[in-house]
């Protein structure tokens, strides 16, 4: 949210380069904090040790056996490419589409859809929260929150079939705002099927799908607008993937619950595991 205002910023005052040396000069910032915590509660320095061990355990092999990886992997790979073009391409959009300079276009309204999406993730959290304390499993929560994600994310066409900004900014915001509902119940599912042991490793491999279907998108949006200079074909190509993510997924996940005989399967088990047997906490 604060990057495109400081970004333009920055480079209207002292040029493109710049800004990549101040945002990059950024994270180291957060490198030293990062150490600095840790290094002030040594217990967490401990149990990061101790889970480390545990997750070593785990083999990739075995975990590309059950398709509930597959599912968290394929939910990332087909619909991280839409977000990701957002927060790539909204700048180069508002500048080519709607004729904003760098000031109008990336400083003053580039940064409202990434609020949204900051109010979306902790809305969507709570209405989460909410969903299973009046009762509902954690398989309806996730799949209702993943089907209204997918109804209300293609609003985005909209956007490009609107010439006035106001519109173009609202719909986007309203197609970034749901699909945050499904960013949040797909990051949540490697922690709903595998112990806290194999998480990190299916999520690694969810997020190795994200980087892959990216990568691919933001060439192929490249390709089109070079071949095409037509933004309505990449706005409707994009928001069409999530309901096809949504049908691999869901043909995918079946019923969102620990898996069991997990750990049977997998005789390396850590009894310092707080989710022995069959992963249930």
């Amino acid at each position: 949210m604060i990057a495109p205002t400081l970004v333009a910023a920055i480079t209207l005052r002292w040029g493109w380069r710049a800004s990549f040396v101040v945002t990059g000069a950024i994270g180291f910032i957060w490198v030293v904090a990062f150490q600095v915590f840790r290094w002030a509660n040594p217990k967490m320095e401990l149990a990061d040790r101790a889970q480390a061990a545990a997750s070593a355990s785990v083999s990739w092999k075995e975990l590309l056996r059950y398709r509930q990886t597959w599912a968290v992997f394929f939910c990332r790979f087909l619909a991280d490419p839409l977000w990701y073009f957002f927060v790539f391409w909204i700048p180069e959009f508002l500048t080519r589409e709607r004729g904003l300079n760098l000031l109008a276009g990336i400083a003053l309204v580039a940064w409202i859809p990434f609020l949204v999406a900051d109010d979306s993730n902790f809305g969507g959290g709570y209405l989460s929260l909410r969903l299973q304390q009046a009762g509902w499993s954690v398989n309806r929560t996730r799949k209702t929150m993943m089907v209204l994600a997918v109804v209300f994310s293609p609003m985005a066409i909209l956007a490009v079939m609107r010439s006035s900004l106001f519109w173009t900014i609202t719909m986007i915001s309203i197609s970034i705002f749901f699909w945050i509902f499904w960013s949040i119940s797909v990051h949540s599912l490697p922690g709903d099927y595998f112990p806290s042991r194999a998480v990190a490793s299916v999520y690694g491999i969810a997020g190795t799908g994200s980087t892959i279907g990216s990568m691919i998108s933001t060439w192929a949006v490249g390709a089109v607008l070079d071949a095409t200079h037509n933004y309505t074909i990449v706005f409707v190509g994009l928001s069409m993937l999530m309901p096809v993510a949504l049908l691999v997924g869901f043909s995918l996940m079946k019923r969102v619950e620990p898996i069991s005989g997990f750990e049977r399967n997998n005789q390396s088990y850590s009894h310092n595991d707080p989710r022995p047997d069959n992963g249930r906490g």
